[in-house]
C-alpha cells in the first residue's frame, strides 16, 4: 500500500512537473524525458495496485476457506458430540473394570491424551515420580506394558471399525 502511494506521489509530481515546463517553454528533450519518467511511474503505481488487488482476492479466499473449514469442524464436533459421550462411558467402565482409583483415572485419561509425565504431574500439582508410580499401577491393573499399549487399547476397536 505504501509502495502504491509512493508511485501515485511520484506520478503526480512529474505530471506537475511536465505542465509547469510546458507553461515555461522549457526544450522538448527534457520534457520527453520527465514524460519518459511520468509513463514509469504510472505503470509503476498500475503494476502495484494490480497486485494489491490480487493480495486483497488471495485475502478473501483464505478467509473464505477458513470460514468453510471453521463450519466444516463445528458440524463434525456436533455429529461426533454423542459419539465421543458414548466413547467416554465405555473408557469408564473399562477403568472401573480395571479397579482404577480416581487419580489413576485421570492420569489414565491424560496418557491417552498424549501428555508426558512432567506435563502430567504439572497439571495435577504433583511430583513426577508420583505420576510415575500412578502409570505403573495402571498398567499392571490393565495388564498392559506401557501407555502405547493403553491408548491402543481404547484406539484400536474404533479405528478399526468399518
Amino acid at each position: 500500500m505504501k509502495s502504491l502511494l509512493l508511485f501515485l506521489i511520484f506520478s503526480v509530481s512529474f505530471f506537475a512537473d511536465i505542465y509547469v515546463d510546458l507553461k515555461d517553454n522549457i526544450p522538448l528533450s527534457h520534457i520527453w524525458h520527465e514524460g519518459l519518467l511520468f509513463c514509469l511511474s504510472l505503470a509503476a503505481t498500475a503494476w502495484q495496485f494490480k497486485l494489491l488487488l490480487k493480495k486483497d482476492r488471495h485475502i478473501k479466499h483464505v478467509e473464505k476457506e477458513l470460514l468453510e473449514t471453521k463450519d466444516s469442524y463445528r458440524e463434525w464436533q456436533q455429529r461426533s458430540k454423542h459419539s465421543a459421550h458414548e466413547i467416554r462411558n465405555m473408557i469408564d467402565q473399562q477403568f472401573n473394570n480395571w479397579s482404577l482409583s480416581t487419580s489413576e483415572k485421570d492420569i489414565a485419561l491424560l496418557l491417552i491424551k498424549g501428555l508426558s509425565m512432567k506435563e502430567i504431574a504439572e497439571i495435577r500439582t504433583s511430583h513426577e515420580k508420583t505420576v510415575r508410580q500412578h502409570a505403573t499401577n495402571i498398567y499392571r491393573k490393565a495388564n498392559i506394558s506401557g501407555r502405547q499399549e493403553l491408548a491402543a487399547f481404547f484406539l484400536e476397536d474404533i479405528i478399526s471399525q468399518p
